[in-house]
């Protein structure tokens, strides 16, 4: 029974790890795709700007 303790608490352990660095990853995700729809969006800018003239 001891053992299996162990082991349930070693899968909280694993899961709570693989929680955490799935969330760094959709944080980076997130943030990069916050860079690149900002960078878009001026160039976007840039387009209309050189096409108005």
């Amino acid at each position: 029974m001891e053992n299996t303790e162990y082991i349930m608490s070693s899968l909280d352990e694993y899961f709570e790890i693989l929680d955490k660095e799935n969330k760094k990853r959709s944080e980076l995700v997130a943030k990069s795709l916050v860079k690149y729809l900002q960078k878009s969006k001026e160039n976007n800018k840039f387009a209309s700007l050189q096409m108005a003239k």
